[in-house]
C-alpha cells in the first residue's frame, strides 16, 4: 500500500481529516467525511482545514466530488476566511466566465456571492457582468446571474436590470425568464422591467419558469397598466387555458378565469 493510500485509509478509519483534506475531497466517501468533520469543527479548526485547499481551488471547483467540499467550506467559514478562495479565483480572471458556465464551477460562484461581502466579490462580479447577456441565457450561467440579482449591490443589480431591459423580447428563453423573475423582485428598476414585459405576457404565461415572472409582473403594475395587461392576456385566453402553466396564471386573475370558464362552456355546448 502506498504512503498516500495508507494516510487516506487511516484518516477514514479514525474520522480525522487533518493533513489529507485535498486527497479525501477528490473521492466520494472522502468528500462526505470532510463535510461531516467541518460541520462539527470549531472556527479555528475549519480555518486550519481550509488552508489545505490552498492552490487547489480551481481544480476543486470543477471536480465532481471536491466541489461539494469547497461549497461546504464557503458556507461554514466566516467571509474573511474565504478570501483565499476569492483570490485564487481572481488569479485566473480570464477563466471566470468559463467557471460560471461550468456544471460544478457555477455552484462555487453562487456560494461565494451568497456568503461573502459584496466588496470581496466586486472584482468577480465586474467580470461576470461584462458578459451578462450570454450568461443570462446559459444553462448554468443563469444561476450565477440570478444570485447577483438577489445578493449584489444596488449598483450591480441596476446594471444587470439594464441588460435585462434590452432582452425583454427573449423572455421565451426559460433561462432568461428565471433571471427576469429575480429582477422583478430585486432590481431597482423592477417597475420599469414589469412595464416592458407586458406585450410578451401571453407567451411567457405558458412557460415553466416564465409564468412566475408573469405573476410577478402583474403585481407591480398600477391599475390602468394591469387592466391593459389582462386585456392582452385575454386575447390568448383559449391557448392559456390549454396550457399547464397558462392555467396557473389564469386562475390568479378572476376576470380572465371567468372568461376562460365561459369559453369552456361554449365549446362544450358546441360539441353536443
Amino acid at each position: 500500500m502506498s504512503r498516500q493510500s495508507s494516510e487516506l485509509s487511516s484518516g477514514s478509519a479514525d474520522g480525522g481529516v487533518f493533513g489529507c483534506v485535498w486527497e479525501l475531497s477528490q473521492r466520494s466517501k472522502g468528500c462526505r467525511l470532510v463535510q461531516e468533520t467541518l460541520q462539527k469543527a470549531t472556527d479555528a479548526e475549519r480555518c486550519q482545514l481550509a488552508m489545505e485547499l490552498t492552490g487547489h481551488v480551481w481544480q476543486a471547483a470543477r471536480s465532481a466530488c471536491a466541489n461539494y467540499v469547497l461549497q461546504k467550506f464557503i458556507q461554514v467559514l466566516r467571509p474573511q476566511a474565504c478570501q483565499f478562495i476569492i483570490d485564487e479565483v481572481l488569479s485566473q480572471d480570464a477563466e471566470i466566465l468559463e467557471l460560471a458556465k461550468h456544471q460544478y464551477g457555477c455552484r462555487i460562484l453562487q456560494r461565494l456571492l451568497e456568503t461573502c461581502y459584496p466588496e470581496q466579490m466586486e472584482g468577480v462580479v465586474k467580470i461576470l457582468l461584462s458578459e451578462a447577456t450570454g450568461l443570462i441565457r446559459h444553462s448554468y450561467g443563469t444561476f450565477v446571474m440570478q444570485v447577483i440579482m438577489k445578493f449584489g449591490t444596488e449598483e450591480q443589480r441596476e446594471l444587470l436590470g439594464a441588460v435585462l431591459l434590452q432582452m425583454v423580447q427573449l423572455t421565451g428563453d426559460e433561462n432568461c425568464a428565471q433571471v427576469m423573475h429575480q429582477a422583478l423582485q430585486h432590481a431597482p428598476q423592477k417597475a420599469t422591467v414589469a412595464r416592458a414585459l407586458v406585450p410578451y405576457l401571453p407567451q411567457m404565461a405558458r412557460g415553466r419558469h416564465s409564468h412566475h415572472a408573469v405573476l410577478c409582473t402583474l403585481q407591480l403594475l398600477d391599475q390602468e397598466e394591469l387592466n391593459g395587461a389582462i386585456a392582452i392576456l385575454s386575447q390568448k385566453a383559449t391557448k392559456l387555458w390549454a396550457s399547464r402553466y397558462g392555467r396557473l396564471v389564469v386562475k390568479q386573475i378572476p376576470s380572465l378565469y371567468q372568461q376562460c370558464c365561459g369559453l369552456t362552456r361554449r365549446e362544450a355546448a358546441g360539441s353536443r
